[in-house]
């Protein structure tokens, strides 16, 4: 019996390496190239902000494609159009955008190929009541303090805002750490169960001590949360789906999302 399980184990191996060496080509389709929008309305700030690029094959440079000379739009609740010039190779870029919470604006961008609409309502105003700062232990993958070895000390940062009682609320945080967006993850909550609860979030990374880190509060309308809400699914990580592209709140099969925003940041320096 031991004889017939050796000879067995030999062959796996050899089955093994053989197909280690073994060229597989994949047969892939590049799918059509599709126009892909990034656009914000930044109330805090009157800006309208957007990206106009191309998608690209599987097989293709991972470079962006900028779509230029695009007409871009925004239609007012009054009827009021206002033109957002191509201010650099695919970047579109208005100021001045006065609209009121509950307003709905429209975006509309016109290219060679087709006309691409979507509509959203300004959210309400939000305010951080505070930042929480909390010592810990944990200095994620680069390690640090006892666990780690090192003799840094490491800060978590907890947000506390109020929710705006009988208000469909969206809400998403964006951390700067010495000036720098950190964009490895995408942080977002909604309202459901929680009617004018108090909120605490925590930021998912540590600081360093000295770092000055900025955090952003953003009320977002529903259309960016479900189009934020399904990226992070699609994303890597424990728990992620199957990779796909996130539902747009464009017609015309565009890719990408309009989102209507108002910020509220707080900046603070950690204490060394």
């Amino acid at each position: 019996m031991k004889y017939i399980t050796n000879i067995f184990l030999i062959a796996f191996a050899a089955m093994s390496l053989t197909s280690c060496e073994e060229v597989i080509e994949l047969e892939l389709e590049n799918a059509e190239s599709k126009i892909v929008i990034d656009a914000v309305l930044d109330v805090t700030t009157q800006n309208a902000r957007v990206l106009l690029t191309k998608s690209n094959g599987f097989y293709e440079a991972v470079e962006l494609d900028f779509v230029a000379d695009a007409i871009v739009n925004l239609t007012l609740i009054d009827g009021t159009i206002i033109n957002l010039p191509m201010v650099q190779n695919g970047v579109y870029f208005a100021t001045g955008i006065n609209v009121m919470e509950d307003d709905v604006v429209t975006i509309t961008v016109i290219d060679d190929e087709a006309t691409y609409v979507a509509t959203e309502k300004v959210p309400h105003n939000i305010t951080i009541d505070s930042l929480e700062i909390i010592p810990t232990d944990n200095a994620g993958p680069n390690g640090g303090g006892p666990f780690g070895g090192g003799d840094i000390q490491y800060y978590q940062i907890f947000t506390h805002w109020k929710d705006v009682e009988n208000k469909e609320s969206f809400y998403r945080i964006k951390v700067r750490v010495n000036d720098t967006l950190q964009t490895g993850l995408i942080t977002i909550s909604n309202d459901i169960n929680r009617n004018g609860a108090a909120f605490s979030q925590p930021v998912f990374q540590s600081f360093e001590a000295g770092d000055t880190v900025g955090v952003e509060l953003l009320s977002i309308d529903e259309g960016s949360y479900r189009y934020l809400n399904d990226l992070s699914s699609s994303g890597p990580g424990f728990g992620a789906t199957t990779p796909f592209n996130p539902k747009s709140n464009f017609t015309n099969d565009a890719l990408g999302y309009f989102g209507i925003v108002k910020s509220n940041v707080e900046t603070v320096i950690l204490p060394e």
